[in-house]
């Protein structure tokens, strides 16, 4: 399981429960296929982004076999 940051544990929590499952769904994937996501730009270069449904996005790094969750934020504020 990727290691997943503080803010997006408390990120995780305040979603509604299909929603929650389904990201715990993606992030349990990312060990197997880090190259999941698409690689973003910008200040987040490094970073990669998944869609949670079309509203939010899981953001994660993957760098030497590790990966780390470091947000789960709506669409609006997830590239901010």
């Amino acid at each position: 399981m990727p290691e997943i940051s503080a803010s997006a544990q408390k990120s995780l929590r305040a979603l509604p429960e299909p929603l929650r499952q389904r990201a715990m769904e993606i992030i349990g994937r990312l060990d197997s296929e880090p190259a999941l996501g698409k690689k973003l730009q910008g200040k987040l270069t490094g970073s990669r982004s998944v869609r949670l449904g079309r509203s939010h996005r899981i953001i994660y790094t993957a760098t030497s076999g590790v990966v780390r969750v470091t947000a789960v934020r709506p669409r609006r504020d997830a590239y901010r």
